[in-house]
């Protein structure tokens, strides 16, 4: 019990990672929003985990959909003491992943996202008397994948 008392948004918590912080965080006493664009699945999420959970749908990349989730998080549990920003997408189904268009749906998510969440999340945290931000990502934040660099395998050239 970690987390009694504490409560907590947990972005792309429909499935994957954030699905299983949320239950994590339940198990360990957090009141737990499934804050995802995913409905569907985010209720169902909310609904296995039970009382301690609400879904809110949340597009990461809306700034007034942020504030509406943190409002609606504060009214129905009082305050806010943890923001998990887990929302993301590699681009990897994207047709022409140099487009410009494919770098701002993907920058939109993955930086503007979590700055917004941190932006809206830290107001509600400072009347709460503090909390904690955990902001997630792949491995890809800090390791280069070839399929991302180079559309096509380049010639190898041995430097010496």
């Amino acid at each position: 019990m970690r987390l009694a008392g504490k409560v907590t948004i947990i972005s792309g918590a429909a499935s994957g990672m954030g699905a299983a912080t949320a239950r994590l965080f339940a198990r360990e006493g957090a009141k737990v929003v499934i804050a995802d664009r995913l409905a569907h699945e985010g209720r169902q999420v909310a609904e296995t985990i039970g009382a301690a959970a609400r879904f809110e749908a949340l597009d990461v990349t809306d700034e007034g959909n942020w504030e509406s989730v943190v409002a609606a998080t504060r009214r129905q549990f009082g305050k806010l003491d943890i923001l998990v920003n887990n929302a993301g997408i590699s681009g990897s189904a994207e047709q022409d992943f140099y487009s410009t268009e494919a770098w701002h749906r993907i920058m939109g998510v993955n930086a503007t996202g979590v700055f917004l969440g941190i932006k809206h999340a830290i107001p509600a945290m400072v009347a709460a008397g503090g909390g904690s931000i955990v902001n997630l990502s792949s491995i890809a934040a800090s390791s280069a994948a070839r399929m991302f660099i180079w559309p096509t395998t380049p010639p190898r050239r041995r430097c010496d």
